[in-house]
């Protein structure tokens, strides 16, 4: 058996899979960047909203996590197309990565934040500091970084 590889036809296309890769960070940036700030508020609103908002974000993660990452993008291209809305495949790319990485940073955030013991919080709270300030600066840091950990 004689086999030859002939990349002749890759290096003739090489400027496509350098733009190719250009994209792929860009997406990779703009999701994790957007989706970092979906995450975040859905993680404080599940953890500490009114109870309609905690369902909500709870609905909204459990739809995103329990979907395949391609059915969401066609439900977001085609979704919006038979909405009227004419998108660029990029544009509908970045949002449906967006949607699928801020649903799963907002159960690895609430996760994080229900790692920290309740007994934290009632210290901070007797401590003769406000509330929401002893949240703030006693256990908020601390959340954080027990929900960046994992």
């Amino acid at each position: 058996m004689n086999l030859r590889l002939d990349f002749g036809v890759v290096w003739e296309r090489w400027p496509l899979f350098v733009d190719g890769a250009w994209m792929t960070l860009q997406l990779a940036v703009l999701a994790t960047l957007f989706g970092f700030a979906l995450g975040a508020l859905c993680a404080v609103g599940r953890r500490s909203g009114p109870p309609w908002l905690a369902g909500l974000c709870g609905a909204y993660v459990e739809a995103i996590r329990n979907t395949p990452l391609l059915v969401q993008i066609f439900l977001v291209y085609f979704g919006l197309a038979s909405l009227g809305f004419s998108l660029s495949a990029f544009t509908v790319a970045a949002l449906a990565l967006t949607i699928n990485v801020g649903a799963y940073t907002t159960e690895i955030m609430r996760a994080g934040f229900d790692s920290i013991p309740r007994g934290q919080l009632e210290a901070g709270s007797a401590s003769a500091s406000p509330s929401g300030r002893s949240t703030g600066t006693c256990c908020c840091c601390r959340r954080w970084n027990a929900s960046i950990r994992r």
